[in-house]
């Protein structure tokens, strides 16, 4: 039986060549474009981490200048802070040696008083004479309230027993100027007489209010005795209230023991 042989068309086997071509050149591109979008991926990657890595530098970049800034203001709020304290030891210091000096010119002033007043009695021909020492001014605890207290004691020894009469006076300026408030003239003063009689001293005090329109500058204390043997003294004495306790008023019996 004779063999049969199929032979196939050129025309049909052209287009079998070309698909496979078609068919090694769509695998040929697709495999290039995978690389290349391999290699994209790539570049890119790089170029955040390149990216991610500035940022990072320029955050601790901050973080240390915040850091700087921080701690340079913290230096400046402590030297602040010194430089204060430094300034108010220095007022506090200055307060305290203008009171030394101011007490010191007081006792000075005290002591020229009293040599002159010594001299003064010398040369009346022996005279004695009252003095008030020992003032004492605090705030009673209410506005323009205060009390005081103080000493009257023979300046000489040697005259036995005094009489006198102590007028106490606050100066100062009201809406009128310069003006001398008496305890009669002060509200709620009391007592409002402040009579004497010692042999070698005796303590007064009181208690009285200013008035709202009234600046005190200073304190006027005169003795006028009743015996010709003891001359009248006039003394004027700084405004000057102390933070200490207030003094408690002698009881009226003993002001006039």
């Amino acid at each position: 039986m004779p063999t049969t042989v199929h032979l196939m068309p050129d025309s049909f086997r052209r287009l079998s060549y070309r698909l496979l071509a078609i068919g090694f050149y769509a695998v040929l591109l697709a495999a290039t474009l995978w690389t290349g979008y391999e290699l994209g991926q790539r570049r890119v990657s790089e170029l955040m981490v390149v990216q991610t890595a500035a940022r990072e530098a320029e955050r601790l970049a901050s973080v240390a200048e915040r850091d700087r800034l921080s701690e340079e203001l913290a230096r400046a709020l402590r030297e602040r802070v010194i430089a204060e304290r430094s300034s108010q030891i220095d007022r506090e210091t200055a307060r305290a040696l203008g009171d030394q000096l101011k007490q010191s010119e007081f006792t000075q002033l005290s002591l020229h008083k009293e040599l002159s007043y010594l001299r003064q009695l010398v040369q009346e021909g022996g005279r004695g004479a009252l003095r008030a020492v020992d003032l004492r001014l605090a705030s009673d605890g209410r506005p323009n309230a205060f009390r005081y207290a103080f000493t009257v004691t023979q300046l000489a020894p040697g005259f036995g027993s005094a009489t006198a009469e102590v007028r106490f006076g606050i100066e100062g300026q009201d809406s009128q100027g310069a003006a001398t408030l008496s305890l009669k003239d002060l509200p709620n003063a009391a007592p409002r007489a402040l009579p004497v009689e010692l042999e070698h001293l005796q303590s007064l005090s009181g208690t009285f209010e200013l008035p709202d329109d009234f600046e005190p500058t200073g304190i006027l204390i005169a003795i006028e005795p009743s015996d010709d043997r003891l001359i009248p003294i006039a003394e004027s004495f700084p405004w000057s209230p102390t933070t200490a306790e207030p003094v408690s008023p002698v009881p009226t019996e003993e002001i006039h023991r």
